[in-house]
């Protein structure tokens, strides 16, 4: 008798056991198809939205709405908004840990609005630590020739140092918050150098080059005196056109420039005292200002951001696939020169 309730209680549990198991199976399976099911929905409407709203417009970006109502002429408002890059140098579309300034799509905004006789003037809402150098300096001549045409006033946000005052200083007014940071005028570039760990991991790079310069800056071994000679005159050309575009852009002494783009970050308030800006204020002060300078007033004032909803979306999720990290985790051993604060 008791043999007989033993194995009953024991075919009960194992049959309770089977049921759970089937059970968490079918909850298991139902959470991962969602989840599957939400990340390629994601991805879908990055790729087929962001196409269709840029062929709905001849703007380059869906992101734009009504700030303040007013008559038949516009202040534009443009946002910029994160590193200074050029387009698609992101390697991965799910690679967006923050926003960035996509050179090409901004050079087709800025010139529809150069363009638009509606728009009599231009006011930038720059908030970036900087970024590559010819990306920044395209954005430079494209903010440049606007200014030509009509009044470009900029409002730096937390942030515009670097290559964000680079494209900031052919513009008619700048204006910042007095606790902006700003300046951070110089170039930067880097390279790892890691032949420690390749001999501690016995990793051994063997190299076959046509010049004696053809692998200069790689991270297997130390540079040569000559390799260092060569980037930093490359470096230091690149910082000289930037005290250029600075002295011409301000109005200020080329040596007092110099003084001030020793790489040192400055508050708005500072910048205000070296005549890096001209006054300080709020996007606001701003927009009255860019009033002011295109003899207009009661303007509609139109808002565009270089972040279109769906970049917006995935980044407001925070999705970052696997090779977008490595990518960002591995060290480059391509050159490239930045004008960026490095914080």
């Amino acid at each position: 008798m008791s043999d007989t309730l033993t194995s009953t209680s024991t075919s009960n549990m194992t049959s309770y056991l089977t049921k759970f198991w089937q059970f968490f199976k079918k909850v298991w399976l139902f959470l991962a198809n969602a989840i599957g099911s939400l990340v390629l929905l994601l991805i879908i409407l990055a790729f087929l939205g962001s196409s269709l709203s840029e062929n709905a417009t001849n703007l380059p970006t869906i992101s734009k709405k009504v700030i303040r109502p007013g008559g038949n002429e516009v202040v534009a408002v443009v946002n910029l908004s994160g590193p200074i890059l050029e387009s698609g140098q992101t390697t991965d579309p799910l690679g967006f840990s923050s926003t960035m300034i996509a050179v090409d799509r901004v050079k087709e905004l800025l010139t529809a609005l150069e363009d638009d006789g509606a728009v009599k003037a231009v006011v930038l809402r720059i908030n970036s630590p900087g970024g590559a150098v010819v990306a920044s300096d395209e954005l430079y001549q494209v903010v440049k020739q606007l200014n030509s045409v009509k009044p470009v006033v900029v409002s730096m946000g937390d942030m515009a140092a670097s290559g964000g005052y680079y494209i900031a200083a052919p513009s008619s007014e700048i204006i910042a918050n007095p606790a902006t940071i700003t300046g951070s005028i110089g170039v930067i570039a880097q390279f790892p150098q890691l032949s420690g760990l390749y001999e501690k991991l016995g990793v051994e790079m063997r190299t076959f080059k046509s010049g004696e310069f053809k692998d200069i800056g790689a991270v297997d071994r130390e540079m040569t005196q000559a390799e260092a000679e060569i980037l930093d005159s490359i470096v230091t050309d690149s910082y000289d056109q930037f005290v250029q575009a600075v002295t011409t852009s301000r109005n200020l002494p080329e040596e007092e420039v110099r003084r001030l783009a020793d790489g040192r970050i400055y508050s708005g308030r500072q910048a205000q005292a070296n005549g890096l800006i001209d006054q300080l204020g709020n996007l606001d002060t701003a927009i009255q200002s860019a009033e002011r300078l295109a003899s207009v007033d009661g303007a509609e004032v139109i808002e565009y951001s270089n972040q279109s909803f769906f970049e917006s979306l995935l980044q407001s999720v925070s999705i970052r696939s696997p090779l977008a990290q490595l990518n960002q985790a591995l060290p480059s051993t391509s050159f490239r020169l930045y004008y960026l604060l490095d914080l």
